[in-house]
C-alpha cells in the first residue's frame, strides 16, 4: 500500500511539472508568430501579388497590399475596406501596387471622390527624374529623397520617394464635379504619413 501511494505521488508531480513546462512553452512566441504579430493590421486581405519576371532588375519584394496597415489607410483619409490590387508587372519593370478610394457623400449617397495608389517599384528614383524632366519637382518626404509631379487632365498628384525596393510611387487623385477636396493640396503630406509606415532605410 505504501509502495503504491508513492508510485501515485510521483505520476502527479510529473503530470505537474509537464503542464507547467507546456504553459511555458506556450508563453513563448515561436518566429512564426513574432513575425505575424508584427505584421500591420489589414481587414481585407487580397491575392498575392503576381509572378516577375527574371531580368536584370532585383524582383519587388515590398508588397503595399501587405504591408500598409489600414490604420495608415485611415489616418490619409481613405477607406480601407476598398484595399485593392493595383500592380503592373511588365517584362522590364514592375510595380507592385494597392490601391485604395475616398468616399464622400454624393447626393445622397456615400460615392467615390478620389483615390490612392502605393506601388514599390523597382524603376529608380534617377529614372523617374529623367522621364518627368522640368515637370517633376525635388522635394524631401520625412528623409527621404523624392520628386512630385502634376497630371492635371487626371485631377492628380505624384510622389515618388526612394523605397525599400527602388521607390515607392504614390499617387492621389480627386473628382472635383464631386468633391471640394483637391487632391494636390494633400498628396505631400499623404506621402508623409505614408512614409512612416514603410521598413526603416
Amino acid at each position: 500500500m505504501k509502495h503504491t501511494s508513492i508510485a501515485v505521488a510521483v505520476a502527479m508531480s510529473a503530470l505537474v511539472a509537464a503542464s507547467c513546462s507546456s504553459r511555458n512553452n506556450a508563453s513563448e512566441p515561436t518566429g512564426a508568430t513574432t513575425s505575424i504579430a508584427a505584421r500591420p493590421s489589414i481587414a481585407v486581405v487580397v491575392k498575392p501579388a503576381p509572378d516577375q519576371p527574371h531580368n536584370s532588375r532585383s524582383p519587388v519584394k515590398f508588397d503595399p497590399c501587405f504591408e500598409i496597415g489600414d490604420d495608415t489607410i485611415t489616418k490619409v483619409g481613405f477607406v480601407p475596406k476598398t484595399r485593392e490590387r493595383a500592380d503592373q508587372v511588365h517584362d522590364g519593370y514592375a510595380f507592385i501596387s494597392c490601391t485604395f478610394e475616398r468616399q464622400e457623400d454624393v447626393h445622397g449617397k456615400t460615392g467615390r471622390v478620389g483615390s490612392l495608389t502605393i506601388s514599390s517599384t523597382n524603376v529608380t528614383l534617377d529614372e523617374f527624374r529623367r522621364r518627368e524632366g522640368n515637370a517633376a519637382t525635388e522635394i524631401k518626404v520625412n528623409d527621404r529623397e523624392a520628386i512630385t509631379y502634376r497630371e492635371p487632365a487626371a485631377e492628380a498628384c505624384y510622389v515618388v520617394m526612394t523605397g525599400p525596393d527602388a521607390t515607392i510611387d504614390m499617387s492621389v487623385s480627386s473628382t472635383l464635379a464631386l468633391t471640394h477636396w483637391n487632391a494636390c493640396d494633400h498628396a505631400q503630406e499623404i506621402a508623409t504619413i505614408v512614409e512612416s509606415a514603410l521598413p526603416a532605410k
